[in-house]
């Protein structure tokens, strides 16, 4: 290690970055350990509201669907973790990203190596870009734009205390008629590589229906029984349809079969994005509450990024 100045921060001669096999790991293991170790003080300190997912559920997280996990290394020290979502179909040419460093090695290259090892596995999957999400105002929003991201929206997290509602003010939204429209539910395991899903999680679908036309859907992914919060996501009504209420409609069902089905789940929680402002209306009105918010980044790998 080079000697440092007073005050600032030694210099590691060698950051090394490794490609790894979670599938390959015990959950209990030394290595799930440590990457957990990592993103914990890395969430703790960039969004301390956030929870961290518990070993086994982030090595559930990093053996989802085609993901691609590098880890970075000082030493025999894990100081950094990075994650590639590759997309589930072949006519979306953007992936998904996730960069977490150590508060205590940041700011020494390990995030920018990091970077690179994402860009690179991306390009040669033929990709064309990267997303990457960021707590507003943190270390994230400067580290995106230092390695060449341009921001593209900004996401409200919201959160819904699900046991502080009174089931019969669900029931009477759900009650309500809309005549020439109805609601139809499904409840199925997870896909594979499904967002925020892993094996054993259910996907529970409200659909609003128009004759046969689905003209608008919720979804929520119900935690095989490790609870205590469900993820929910919206698709808001179609075209004419916009205006009726339905996006009120089906999520006030939705949260009456999670009240009602999952009694371990107690939190919902939901992302919009900002300029969606009936969207975020309609989750106050059901009871949501601000969370945090988060800036989503875009890495445009059709041109060549120098290595900053």
């Amino acid at each position: 290690m080079m000697k440092a100045a007073d005050g600032a921060r030694a210099w590691p001669r060698r950051v090394r970055v490794t490609r790894v096999e979670p599938a390959r790991e015990d959950p209990d293991g030394p290595r799930v350990r440590a990457w957990h170790a990592v993103v914990a003080a890395s969430m703790v300190e960039d969004s301390p509201a956030t929870e961290a997912p518990a070993p086994d559920r982030l090595l559930d997280c990093l053996t989802t669907g085609a993901s691609v996990v590098w880890t970075a290394a000082i030493g025999d020290r894990t100081v950094g973790l990075a994650l590639l979502r590759p997309p589930s179909t072949g006519t979306v040419t953007t992936g998904r990203a996730q960069v977490h460093v150590h508060p205590a090695h940041r700011l020494r290259g390990v995030g920018g190596r990091l970077v690179t090892a994402l860009a690179a596995e991306a390009r040669a999957r033929g990709l064309h870009g990267l997303i990457a999400a960021v707590p507003v105002a943190g270390a994230g929003d400067a580290f995106c734009l230092r390695h060449g991201m341009t921001r593209v929206r900004t996401l409200h997290h919201l959160l819904l205390s699900l046991r502080d509602m009174h089931p019969g003010w669900l029931d009477e939204m759900v009650a309500a008629e809309y005549p020439g429209y109805r609601l139809a539910e499904t409840a199925r395991p997870a896909p594979h590589g499904r967002e925020h899903a892993v094996v054993g999680d259910v996907l529970l679908t409200i659909t609003a229906r128009h004759d046969r036309e689905v003209v608008g859907c919720t979804e929520v992914v119900v935690p095989q029984g490790s609870g205590p919060r469900a993820t929910q996501f919206d698709r808001p009504p179609a075209g004419g349809h916009h205006a009726m209420g339905l996006d009120l409609w089906a999520k006030a069902a939705m949260l009456r079969l999670l009240y009602d089905r999952y009694p371990h789940i107690t939190q919902v929680a939901t992302n919009v994005p900002g300029h969606q402002t009936t969207l975020l209306a309609v989750n106050r009105q059901l009871g949501f509450r601000l969370h945090h918010r988060t800036h989503e980044y875009r890495l445009d790998l059709t041109h060549n990024q120098r290595n900053r």
